[in-house]
């Protein structure tokens, strides 16, 4: 099996200064530079000062507007000839954006993400449209990962909260892979399992748990690459996906108005942890108690009937995927345990 991880890893303030410095060491000195929407108002300036200061020739920038496949493909089949590498700067949009031109050009990837809503910037895969629907596309790991705390900590906080939300769903997912293990006999990875549940225990047995604190967000960003190279280990997203996942991508198509990927996941790590009678579950709720993931989903809770709809759909997002979904009556159960339990009062309206 051929494993990539990233070679380039910086995790820290003020990255963006140094980011030419960063790709004329590695041997990139005629890039793509693509960003997201409004990015390059927030940041452009310090990457141009950055680029230009290590003589980094951009042979192509632009904005990326969307995700679609086909828009993709014409812009990645296009790149001026020499270009040594793609990086793609913003939010997950324009690093799945990246990644997927990178992919096809087989290009190496610098991922300098603004927020830190889910894992997807260091994952081998990219989050795609194709005829307005969603799909998960091969891509490759990237070979860079350049995050500047300062941003970070300058992004709204529901983004963090969101990338909290989806790194303690690594609990949920393990125990649905073990599961799928027993039940259908399922291959488990077991150091890719070893590196998921180390990345969401770094932020459990961390002492500040404050979304505008430095050093934790350095942890968060860490931890959310280790579980990208989970992925990449195992050849999947078992370690990093499971019922939980499943809930958040059916609620996407039921809500009318759907929330950010890594909230919605949170909250169902919430009820798929209940339903695996899983001893982190107790854990999970003191880390989304302390980091305000709660306390921001209460000021606006998910929508009850589109989340009791998205759990009886789950099992359908992905055929033959066994989650504890999949047990008989595990539906029913956890529909009647959010109906009795006080904790979804506030959480569902």
């Amino acid at each position: 099996m051929d494993i990539r991880i990233p070679s380039l890893l910086r995790i820290k303030p003020d990255t963006l200064f140094k980011l030419g410095k960063y790709l004329r060491k590695n041997g990139f000195d005629r890039i793509a530079l693509f960003y997201g929407e409004g990015i390059e108002d927030l940041v452009g300036r310090s990457v141009r000062i950055s680029l230009d200061s290590s003589e980094i020739t951009v042979v192509r920038q632009e904005v990326v507007h969307g995700n679609d496949v086909a828009d993709l493909m014409t812009v990645a089949f296009d790149l001026p000839r020499g270009t040594q590498a793609v990086v793609a700067v913003g939010g997950g949009v324009a690093v799945d954006a990246g990644k997927y031109i990178g992919f096809l050009n087989r290009l190496p990837v610098i991922a300098v993400p603004t927020a830190i809503s889910n894992d997807g910037f260091a994952s081998p895969g990219a989050s795609l449209r194709v005829d307005g629907r969603r799909i998960s596309a091969k891509a490759a790991i990237p070979f860079g990962v350049v995050i500047d705390t300062a941003v970070i900590a300058g992004s709204p906080p529901r983004f963090t909260l969101s990338g909290i939300g989806d790194l303690i769903s690594k609990y949920s997912a393990i125990a649905d892979w073990k599961l799928a293990y027993h039940a259908t006999g399922e291959a488990i990875n077991d150091f890719s399992v070893m590196i998921a549940l180390q990345s969401v225990q770094n932020l459990v047995t961390h002492p500040v748990k404050a979304v505008d604190d430095l050093g934790f967000l350095q942890l968060v960003c860490g931890a959310l690459v280790m579980s990208g190279v989970a992925m990449e280990v195992a050849g999947s997203s078992r370690p990093a996906s499971g019922s939980e996942h499943l809930i958040s991508h059916a609620y996407e198509h039921l809500a009318t108005r759907p929330r950010m990927h890594g909230e919605q996941v949170g909250v169902a790590t919430i009820a798929t942890g209940w339903l695996q009678d899983d001893p982190s579950r107790d854990t999970v709720l003191q880390v989304l108690e302390q980091t305000g993931f709660l306390a921001s989903i209460r000021a606006d809770p998910l929508d009850r009937a589109a989340f009791l709809a998205a759990i009886r759909e789950a099992p359908s997002v992905k055929p033959g995927y066994h989650t504890v979904l999949s047990e008989p009556e595990a539906i029913d159960r956890l529909t009647h345990h959010i109906a009795d339990d006080p904790l979804w009062k506030d959480l569902l309206a």
